[in-house]
């Protein structure tokens, strides 16, 4: 299959169908996502509606508290008054201002009437009425309520908005005996303010019903079976059935539910409109995309196909370039392509021609490595020599110092690896200690303490050697009187630590600030370094780099109290037996030679 073809090819599969699948996906989930938090923002604003109406009917059942709480009232009802002269002024002086400020205070209140329950009380028709006056219903319905308890009555349960009356009953000063019953109607703006804090208007329509769960309304009829048998479950307080979007909520007082339902085609109607024009807009924007990709898909192709058919017919006998049309694409990324394949090819046809001058000079390359190797060994031997003649003519000092440094000349010289263990590093710190005691005399003295297993430890070499040339030439070098140096390294299970402290003059306090800073830092050394912090700074960098980041080098001084060089290294994986074994037989040949 040409590269043409898997460009389109895989533009289908793998841009094509999955935007077309991942759109429908991605929009079927933000409408159902859409019409889900609306349904629950629509039941949020019910609830709400419905917490401002029980605001409104506790309003409203404070009435009862103003007129039981009045001892005038109660006493009227009680019979307290001898004449009708006593309960007239009552009324008139204490008793109407009660009612006259209740219903200001309540404008929903259509009227407040109270059912005496004594012959003995002055009967006023408009306030006071007798007992006998109560329609049966409503006496039965309220016989049963006890002291403090109200109840609330639907003046019409046919109609969705109804006219509303509450009930309760008033006793005596000592809430021994009913003395009265309080009836306070309220006009349907009470339910009609609630329908309209809820949201029912235009397409969205309200029905009541019963505990028993029957339509107590007929404005509900467009309700099929299956969306009234979803209302009778338990913990559905909202859902989407198909077309139709159900809210519904119990009210307490009335002991009804409300049940607000609307069409879902006409309220997402422009919702589905705007459905329309975006997905003709994405069909049309994909289409357009998918041309101008197909254009630009086979500009690049053309040439890369030519690119390719040359590279087949290349070899060692045709090495000639591909040539460039000039034109627009002359200088894109495929004709940079094209420029550096050229040069490539003219490259590999240099070297062809230049393989046995290269040949020569690899050889010439390895008789000078030979070479260089002679000197080293003449050293080794010029070393060794003088220390034979020294203890020939018994001239121990000599001796020593000839072998301490022919030691360390080898370990320096001879090989190639960068990596040793600790406690070759150490061998070597004590040569090097040693020549430099021959040199100082009594005004140096050293000590070396290894508590840990030091032939396991791998380590960079010369990682201690900087280390002790610091203290000797900025401890002992600096002061006339004797230093003292001292090497120790230990171990815990989670680090391993090696110091290096002299008891010389220390460090200055700005000093040591600008050496610890510049071993912070990752910059390159510079020309105008001193040794001392190059030194350091190599130590600490090397550490790092073999150890890991957690590992460092640490400057510990005081002025007059001597300085001290820490390496801690946090503890990795250990190395395998058979590499170390490895290692140590490399150390032991390289000792032999």
């Amino acid at each position: 299959m040409s590269i043409m073809r898997k460009i389109v090819l895989g533009y289908v599969i793998m841009i094509f169908i999955p935007v077309i699948a991942f759109g429908y996906h991605y929009y079927t989930q933000i409408y159902g996502n859409l019409t889900q938090q609306f349904v629950e923002s629509r039941q949020k604003i019910l609830e709400q509606a419905y917490a401002n109406m029980k605001t409104d009917f506790a309003r409203i059942q404070s009435v009862h508290r103003v007129l039981q709480y009045n001892p005038y009232l109660t006493d009227y009802l009680d019979g307290v008054y001898d004449s009708d002269a006593d309960s007239v002024y009552a009324l008139t002086r204490y008793i109407l201002p009660l009612y006259s400020q209740s219903m200001f205070a309540n404008p929903e209140i259509e009227s407040i009437v109270i059912y005496k329950m004594k012959d003995r009380v002055l009967p006023i028709t408009n306030l006071f009425r007798d007992r006998s006056m109560l329609d049966p219903q409503t006496e039965a319905a309220v016989s049963s309520l006890k002291a403090g308890q109200g109840i609330w009555l639907r003046a019409d349960p046919n109609v969705s908005e109804p006219d509303l009356i509450y009930y309760q009953y008033i006793y005596n000063t000592q809430i021994t005996e009913r003395i009265g019953l309080l009836e306070i109607r309220v006009s349907n703006s009470l339910i009609r303010n609630f329908y309209a804090a809820a949201g029912v208007e235009g397409n969205w329509k309200a029905a009541l019903m019963s505990g028993q769960g029957n339509l107590l309304t007929n404005e509900a009829a467009g309700l099929d079976h299956k969306t009234l048998s979803l209302l009778h479950e338990e913990g559905r307080d909202f859902f989407i059935d198909r077309t139709t979007i159900v809210n519904q909520l119990k009210l307490e007082p009335l002991d009804v539910r409300v049940i607000i339902t609307a069409q879902v085609g006409e309220v997402f109607r422009s919702v589905k409109q705007k459905e329309l024009v975006l997905v003709t807009i994405i069909v049309l924007l994909l289409l357009t995309l998918s041309i101008a990709y197909y254009l630009l898909a086979s500009t690049i192709t053309k040439r890369i196909l030519r690119l390719a058919r040359h590279m087949r017919t290349l070899n060692d006998d045709n090495l000639r370039v591909l040539t460039i049309q000039s034109g627009k694409f002359e200088k894109d990324e495929i004709g940079f392509l094209i420029g550096a394949y050229n040069s490539m090819v003219r490259r590999m046809d240099e070297l062809i021609n230049n393989v046995h001058r290269a040949e020569l000079r690899n050889k010439e390359a390895a008789y000078q490595v030979l070479q260089a190797q002679i000197k080293p060994h003449f050293l080794y031997n010029t070393l060794e020599t003088i220390r034979m003649v020294a203890e020939a003519n018994n001239d121990k000092e000599v001796a020593d110092i000839s072998f301490w440094f022919g030691k360390l000349m080898r370990y320096s010289l001879t090989s190639a690896q960068q990596e040793t263990v600790l406690a070759k590093e150490i061998e070597m710190v004590d040569f090097y200690m040693s020549i430099h005691k021959m040199r100082l005399q009594s005004r140096l003295t050293y000590e070396i303490k290894v508590d840990l297993d030091a032939g396991r430890l791998a380590c960079p070499r010369f990682l201690l050697q900087p280390l002790i040339e610091n203290s000797i030439v900025h401890g002992a070098s600096a002061v006339l009187r004797p230093v003292h140096i001292r090497l120790h390294a230990s171990e815990t299970e989670e680090e391993v630590t090696i110091d290096v402290t002299d008891n010389g003059n220390g460090i200055a306090p700005d000093r040591l600030l600008e050496l610890r800073d510049r071993l912070s830092r990752h910059d390159e050394f510079k020309k105008e370094d001193e040794p001392v912090g190059v030194g350091l700074k190599n130590v600490n960098e090397r550490v790092k780099g073999y150890f890991g980041a957690e590992s460092r080098l640490e400057i510990i001084s005081a002025p007059g109290k001597g300085t001290s060089l820490r390496i801690v290294i946090v503890k990795r994986t250990v190395m395998d037996v058979e590499d170390t074994d490895r290692r140590r037989r490399a150390f032991d040949s390289e000792r032999v030679s």
